[in-house]
């Protein structure tokens, strides 16, 4: 028989609710126990009340009679009820009906197996004589100390009794499920609690506590159930702590004489020390162990167990530990073989880890998987679908024997196919009723036999990773093997993480290219910005003494002797003034922007003008011809003629100024989509170094050896633009020439 632990997923809250709602329909404590707790716990109930409630039931008055004679009281001969229960006293006879109650509750189960096969039953007569055994020492050890008040032996007995009732409610409502819990302890030697919430979804401490509200049973009793279990130094605070640490006490001490079936094989603890931090003296604690065997056999006749004599209890004990060690054996030979499997996963891992280092790509350590998978599963079909975190495609790659690429393709995933991301690792079978097995086997074709293709999920911290393709039947057990897988998966999604973060650093590179430039675009603003608060206020401050100067002058110009020497001083005076009220008028553009007063424009005809305007004003000067090249049949734009006629001239200005050897060209037309307007002004003079390049729009800055006047001429010309959303862009290689190209968007007009 396979002795790995197959386990059912952690059943989900509806699941659970189902079965507490199956443990509260067991059948209730009967009516003569629920009154005489009633009875027991009120300050002013009678004997007599308590003696009638008992005699009313024939067989619990022979029960209780025959606890008299049990006793160690020393008294043979009573044959009254209500001399017993003076005898024994409440809590005794409460107790003693309690524990006489629950066991008729659960009787009528059947003992042994429940047909011919192997398969085990839940053995009752062992679990009530294991019972009776915690029952009794618990007992004797409270006995043995009677000014302790905090461990009361009636109390303490009915305690040790039911603490492990859980596991009857478990294997009365789910008896299927039950048999495999105990078929699996049996085989692996362990804690019954560890298998029962790996197979039904809950521990017997849990239903017995819930059993025991159901029932109104005491609170010391219900928190017993519940808590004997657990380590005493993790138990809370409780008014009757010491009491759950009696009966994990005594639950010890008959695991570790052999009595009766308890399921738990795993002792944690030696009695003594256990003993020790309960504060009890251990003489005690060892002379209740020396007679537990005969005082368990005595007291089985009372409570209807079949009486066991001591020397055959002692006999059976001495089998049980037999057998015990017989499947300890068993389980030991089991573990070596799983320990070497162990080891072999181990091996593959520490070997994957020195192949797969930090930094590798995605492509790369796929290899490595596949590799490391060739080492452990051994050589066949292996393949690798990848989903891809960038967008819905899967990366396929397949692999030779060799673990080498053949071929490796992204590919759009099936119609109706899983997020491969979002499916459980833990659950390597599900994939494999996906749907997405028909499909693989039209893109891999011939490669293997798509019924012997398996897919292994490659887990790591938000899921799947990867999916490994395989051939190979016989693998690790799942346990071993998600060490291995998820150890590839996260490998895989480290290198994901690494060509992330290597894209998006790159991304940042470029993002602080970006960002430099649009600093220095925010400070040549601030810069403009600047301008315009000082052009503000010198536009205020010197247009009217500037007027008065211009105006005196051009009077005095008039009053002299023409081509005298004072006439052309004055003459002079008049040019002057008009370049700075010019100035002025252009400081007024950042510090009032001026607005694009839009209509319809022959684009052809303004130009012409243009070229025509600035000719006549530089003739003097600059003679170099200039070039104009338009179609006639250009569609009219929706423009501000005088602003760009002005941000035209201005480029033209300062081409003639770069003393061109052929001349300046200028050209325009409208973009294939219809959407921008693009007029390129382009001579072959003294070019630009690309610092003056990169501030040619920048107020006030001029070059001289670009032929540059006060620097004012392309920023003014830009502002313009920019009222149309517009922009310039400047293009120049010293020695060579300069290429200026503005650009208007047409839709800005609607």
């Amino acid at each position: 028989m396979n002795a790995a632990i197959t386990t059912t997923a952690q059943p989900d809250t509806r699941r659970l609710e189902l079965i507490l709602r199956q443990v509260d329909a067991l059948p209730t404590l009967p009516v003569v126990a629920t009154r005489l707790l009633s009875l027991t716990s009120r300050d002013d109930s009678t004997i007599d009340e308590v003696v009638e409630l008992i005699s009313s039931d024939q067989a619990l008055t022979a029960k209780v009679l025959s606890m008299i004679s049990a006793s160690n009281l020393g008294v043979r001969d009573i044959k009254t009820v209500d001399r017993a229960v003076v005898m024994l006293g409440f809590d005794t006879i409460r107790n003693a009906v309690l524990s006489v109650k629950v066991i008729e509750a659960f009787s009528g189960e059947s003992d042994g197996k429940a047909d011919s096969a192997s398969k085990p039953t839940f053995p009752h007569t062992d679990f009530w004589r294991h019972s009776l055994a915690v029952a009794v020492a618990a007992e004797r050890i409270a006995d043995a100390h009677p000014h302790d008040k905090e461990l009361r032996a009636p109390e303490a007995f009915v305690c040790g009794l039911l603490h492990d009732m859980g596991k009857l409610a478990l294997d009365r409502v789910l008896p299927k499920a039950y048999d495999r819990v105990i078929e699996l302890v049996e085989l692996n030697q362990g804690n019954i609690a560890e298998f029962e919430r790996r197979i039904v979804g809950m521990d017997h401490h849990t239903t017995g506590k819930r059993l025991a509200e159901q029932w109104q049973l005491p609170q010391v009793v219900s928190d017993c159930i519940w808590l004997h279990g657990s380590r005493f130094e993790s138990v809370p605070d409780l008014p009757h702590r010491r009491m759950v640490g009696l009966i994990a006490l005594a639950d010890l001490i008959a695991r570790t004489q052999h009595i009766g079936f308890s399921g738990n094989f795993v002792l944690r603890d030696e009695p003594a020390e256990l003993a020790r931090q309960l504060q009890l003296d251990p003489e005690c604690v060892e002379k209740a162990v020396t007679e537990l065997h005969e005082q368990v056999g005595r007291r089985a006749g009372v409570l209807g167990l079949n009486d066991t004599p001591s020397e055959k209890s002692y006999m059976l004990s001495i089998q049980q530990a037999n057998q015990m060690l017989g499947r300890l054996n068993s389980a030991l030979v089991r573990r070596t073989q799983t320990g070497a499997r162990q080891a072999q996963v181990i091996d593959a891992i520490s070997a994957f880890h020195s192949l797969a280092a930090p930094g590798r790509t995605v492509s790369d350590v796929t290899t490595q998987v596949v590799r490391s998978a060739i080492d452990v599963f051994g050589a066949g079909y292996y393949g690798v679908i990848y989903p891809s975190k960038r967008d819905q495609s899967w990366l396929i790659s397949t692999f030779n024997r060799e673990g080498k690429v053949d071929r490796s393709d992204f590919v759009d995933p099936p119609a109706g196919a899983p997020n491969l991301v979002q499916v459980d690792p833990g659950h390597p079978g599900a994939l494999n009723q996906m749907g997405i097995l028909p499909w693989l086997a039209d893109y891999i074709g011939d490669a293997v036999d798509i019924r012997e293709l398996r897919l292994l999920p490659l887990g790591c911290g938000y899921g799947t990773a990867a999916v490994l393709m395989h051939d190979r039947s016989a693998l690790p057990s799942w346990k071993l093997l998600s060490a291995l897988t998820n150890t590839w998966g996260a490998a895989l999604a480290a290198s994901t993480e690494h060509d992330n973060a290597r894209r998006v650093g790159e991304q940042l590179a470029d993002l602080n290219h970006a960002l430099a430039d649009a600093q220095e675009k925010l400070l040549r603003n601030e810069s403009l910005a600047r301008v315009g608060e000082m052009a503000a206020g010198a536009a205020h401050e010197m247009n009217n003494p500037l007027a008065v100067i211009s105006g005196r002058a051009q009077l005095l110009n008039q009053s002299l002797l023409a081509g005298s020497k004072e006439q052309k001083m004055a003459a002079t005076i008049v040019q002057q003034s008009q370049q700075l009220t010019d100035l002025i008028t252009s400081l007024r553009l950042y510090a009032d922007p001026p607005q694009a007063d839009r209509r319809v424009t022959d684009i052809a005809e303004l130009l012409d003008e243009t070229v025509k305007h600035v000719q006549d004003r530089t003739a003097r000067n600059l003679k170099a011809p200039i070039y104009l090249k338009v179609n006639k049949d250009m569609p009219t734009v929706w423009i501000d003629p005088n602003q760009i006629q002005l941000a035209v001239a201005d480029l033209l200005t300062n081409a003639l100024e770069a003393l061109p050897r052929s001349g300046v060209n200028i050209s325009a037309r409208i973009d294939a989509n219809g959407e921008r307007l693009i007029i390129q002004v382009s001579d072959d003079g003294a070019g630009m170094d690309q610092d003056t390049l990169s501030h040619a729009l920048d107020p006030f800055f001029s070059a001289k050896t670009a032929g540059r006047n006060v620097g004012m001429g392309l920023p003014r010309a830009h502002q313009y633009l920019r009222a149309h959303g517009g922009t310039i862009g400047l293009r120049s290689t010293v020695g060579e020439g300069t290429v200026a190209t503005i650009t208007i968007p047409l839709d800005s007009a609607n």
